[in-house]
């Protein structure tokens, strides 16, 4: 149709950063409880083919709680004009128990798999109440599975 548009931005992976840059999270490379406490996580959205165009929002939906607001990226000064991919980054809620959008439990810093989703647009004028249908650009990310495991052995050696 040609009114449609495509996503602003799609999200492509979760990252932890090392001192050699960043590695991709897998179940089989979880994150230790000290590297939830001291880092964040990061995860990498693709611009798409037109890299100059709008500025974005974020949000971060982190075990099916509500989405939490990640800071408005602006092209130029955020991002760089004509950049593809680009890194961002998010923390794991502070909190040792907290309650998802249908009320149950969750634990976000507890040991075992979480899940991470993220929504994306293109950001209208600041005041405007924030925008995520497709005719803005909206993208809504699967579900990422990051896993959080206790301290490694390797981390003593």
């Amino acid at each position: 149709m040609p009114g449609e548009t495509g996503p602003a931005a799609t999200v492509t992976g979760l990252y932890r950063g090392t001192f050699s840059g960043l590695e991709p999270l897998t179940k089989e490379t979880p994150l230790t409880l000290e590297e939830v406490r001291r880092n964040p996580v990061f995860y990498e959205l693709d611009l798409g083919d037109t890299p100059g165009e709008a500025d974005l929002i974020v949000d971060v939906i982190y075990d099916n709680m509500q989405p939490q607001r990640l800071p408005d990226l602006m092209r130029g000064t955020d991002i760089p004009r004509g950049v593809r991919f680009w890194p961002d980054w998010f923390e794991v809620p502070p909190y040792r128990e907290m309650r998802d959008v249908t009320g149950r439990r969750v634990y976000p810093r507890a040991m075992g798999t979480h899940t991470v989703r993220f929504r994306t647009a293109k950001r209208k004028r600041p005041g405007l109440a924030r925008d995520f249908s497709p005719a803005n650009g909206g993208y809504v990310s699967p579900a990422f599975e990051m896993v959080i495991g206790g301290e490694r052995s390797d981390d003593f050696c």
